[in-house]
């Protein structure tokens, strides 16, 4: 049977391993957040430069926008 200090030292241990896990899990989500961030800034980027280059091959034909 369990005494008082064995549920002691068994609640601080699982403290202890809750805490490390929960550190572990933040660095994860922390270098998923930094990719994710790269990528959606890149993706962006791209989008943008396209949408200059329609807009200047729009006007250089005198075409109208599809969409405003």
């Amino acid at each position: 049977m369990l005494t008082t200090t064995d549920l002691q030292q068994i609640t601080k241990i699982v403290k202890t391993e809750n805490e490390n896990l929960r550190l572990e899990m933040r660095k994860g989500f922390n270098k998923l957040d930094k990719k994710l961030e790269y990528a959606i800034n890149f993706l962006d980027r791209d989008y943008i430069r396209l949408l200059k280059r329609v807009d200047r091959i729009e006007k250089h034909l005198g075409l109208e926008p599809l969409s405003p």
